[in-house]
């Protein structure tokens, strides 16, 4: 197989994990959306207690402030942030991934120096570094990695919005949660990045495992000899036509090589091989828009989707007229000619009548020879 069709296909491949990437880019975003919301209640309930409590140190409406609407309302713009960005159609798929990966550190940062009361909110930073593992990217769980800690380091040390805050330099326990939730959060990192390493390699043996399995695929519908597709091809391609289900018409054309047995029995099959091999090129020279097979032996099929017959006439009669043009060493009086049968595939026609057609259609060319002959209801037999 041709480095060229190769490379389509690592395409088509890498095509299909960026549609994973995206569906995971959306699950991203929603769960930022879904702690955005969460967190918004659990705060109007702690809200609610604290207002209705003894321990209220402050006053009522600074609190409201504090500790709902600044943290909401910066929030609240990182989720619109966030919406304008993955709805985006000029911002690319790596800086959505970023953009969407380091607003959720920003929102697991307001909610920590809001709430670092809170020992057990040492461990949302995890959350953000978790959800970049999918995309298999070292920058990305790096920088998210980075970014996570020093939020928790520098909420720790150098913000106190609640005035309820202890010192961790005051507090030998929270000075050890502290230092243990830091070390868990770099562990935590490390494996994400091992995590993503082999996320990586199977990645990569999934592509080779199914760029081997389409050659492959491709070697079994290609005819060697000629270098096109391949009776069992044609098959396949038939069986698609029978099971799908949009109304698509298409002509479909049989051809042969017009006194081939004599020519191949007269001067030997390497010359009948290169005649064949000729019309292969043939084809593929002029098939830009078509799909050609070899159906065996010196026949070949054409399958035009959604054509007219007018074009698909044109078409025929250029491959007959290079076909006549061929010339061959010391053989000067030696021209090829075709007969071409044409048939046409419309809405709920079975597909194998669609063959009975144009072999139909070819029989009568080939009474004449040299011609192009167009199905019609006359042909049948």
């Amino acid at each position: 197989m041709d480095k060229t069709h190769i490379s389509e296909m690592e395409k088509e491949i890498q095509i299909e994990y960026n549609r994973i990437d995206n569906k995971w880019l959306e699950l991203h975003f929603k769960t930022s959306v879904g702690l955005f919301i969460f967190s918004f209640f659990i705060e109007l309930a702690l809200g609610y207690i604290m207002c209705n409590s003894e321990y209220l140190n402050t006053s009522v409406t600074m609190f409201i402030i504090k500790y709902i609407f600044i943290p909401f309302t910066v929030n609240f713009i990182c989720i619109l942030v966030n919406f304008i960005v993955i709805h985006s159609k000029t911002i690319s798929q790596v800086h959505k991934v970023y953009i969407i990966s380091l607003l959720f550190v920003v929102i697991c940062f307001v909610l920590f120096t809001v709430h670092v009361a809170f020992s057990a909110l040492y461990f949302i930073f995890a959350l953000p570094i978790m959800l970049t593992i999918i995309y298999a990217d070292y920058r990305l769980t790096v920088i998210t990695s980075a970014l996570s800690m020093v939020g928790m380091v520098t909420s720790e040390l150098f913000i106190t919005w609640d005035l309820d805050k202890v010192n961790i330099f005051e507090d030998s326990i929270r000075l050890v949660d502290f230092l243990i939730s830091l070390f868990i959060l770099l562990a935590f990192s490390t494996v994400s990045m091992v995590v993503i390493r082999f996320e990586r390699e199977k990645n990569a043996a999934s592509i080779q495992k199914e760029l081997e399995r389409q050659q492959l695929q491709k070697k079994l519908q290609m005819d060697e000899l000629t270098g096109i597709f391949n009776r069992r091809a044609l098959h396949d391609t038939i069986k698609d036509m029978d099971t799908e289900t949009a109304d698509n018409n298409c002509i479909f054309v049989m051809l042969d090589i017009d006194n081939f047995k004599t020519l191949n029995d007269s001067f030997g099959h390497i010359f009948g091989d290169e005649c064949l091999q000729q019309m292969g090129r043939i084809l593929k020279k002029n098939c830009t828009d078509a799909i050609p097979f070899r159906y065996g032996g010196d026949e070949f099929c054409i399958l035009f989707p959604n054509a007219s017959v007018e074009d698909t006439v044109k078409t025929c009669e250029k491959i007959s007229k290079d076909l006549q043009s061929v010339s061959f060493e010391n053989m000067e009086n030696i021209k090829l000619t075709a007969s071409i049968g044409i048939s046409g595939y419309y809405k709920h026609m079975d597909s194998a009548r669609l063959i009975v057609n144009a072999d139909q259609a070819l029989y009568a060319a080939k009474t004449i020879k040299n011609t192009i002959h167009i199905y019609t209801e006359a042909d049948k037999s």
